[in-house]
């Protein structure tokens, strides 16, 4: 059968052809409709701009702007409602963590990357991969019973701060979605900051730097 009997469902012109028929005046219809979808889609990617860079461009507590925190900046002070517990999670504005460095894990019970990583990382952490930097969790846009779940399901032991708006995650670090991991020296400044899922050797590697 010739491939010219039926038109492909991705073919953009499809649904233009259909409502303008044939003929002179299909054609000039046609034309007209196909302008009107390409002023739609420039005045669309217009909005969308505008929105990203709004967004992406704001400053963070550390006085650095752009997409991400990034290596040699100043990592944003945070503090957070503990998972589980009273008290908070966070980063002090003297250091990594309490003058020491540290290790910022993002995750959610929610994230396909997060739920493969987190089982050896959890298990690393606490065989001590991490030596002596602090390693914080920041757990995103979950509800308490989904984290707690997935805590205790890959055993996390190091302290897990909620972040249920992403105000820290998107807000204050301009992350897009999880798993992130950052590492802090002990004078505050990110030296590290890996996308994706973190392996137990990335983390001793990285950690091994700002002890």
């Amino acid at each position: 059968m010739s491939t010219a009997e039926a038109p492909k469902p991705e073919d953009p012109t499809t649904p233009a052809e259909a409502i303008e028929g044939s003929g002179p005046k299909g054609s000039s219809l046609r034309a007209l409709t196909i302008g009107a979808l390409i002023a739609l889609g420039v005045a669309l990617l217009g909005v969308a701009s505008l929105v990203f860079g709004s967004h992406h461009s704001s400053t963070d507590s550390s006085g650095s702007s752009g997409n991400l925190v990034t290596v040699g900046s100043h990592v944003p002070t945070f503090s957070l409602p503990a998972l589980g517990g009273t008290g908070t999670v966070g980063v002090p504005a003297d250091g990594g963590g309490n003058g020491r460095g540290a290790v910022l894990v993002f995750f959610a019970s929610w994230c396909g990357p997060c739920q493969r990583e987190m089982p050896a990382l959890a298990a690393a952490v606490k065989d001590g991969v991490a030596g002596k930097a602090a390693v914080l969790g920041i757990d995103g846009q979950d509800t308490t019973a989904a984290a707690q779940a997935f805590v205790a399901k890959t055993g996390i032991t190091f302290p897990v701060g909620k972040d249920d708006i992403f105000a820290v995650t998107s807000g204050k670090f301009g992350f897009p979605g999880l798993p992130y991991t950052v590492f802090v020296n002990p004078k505050g400044i990110v030296t590290a900051v890996h996308p994706g899922a973190a392996t137990p050797a990335l983390v001793k590697a990285e950690a091994s730097k700002i002890q």
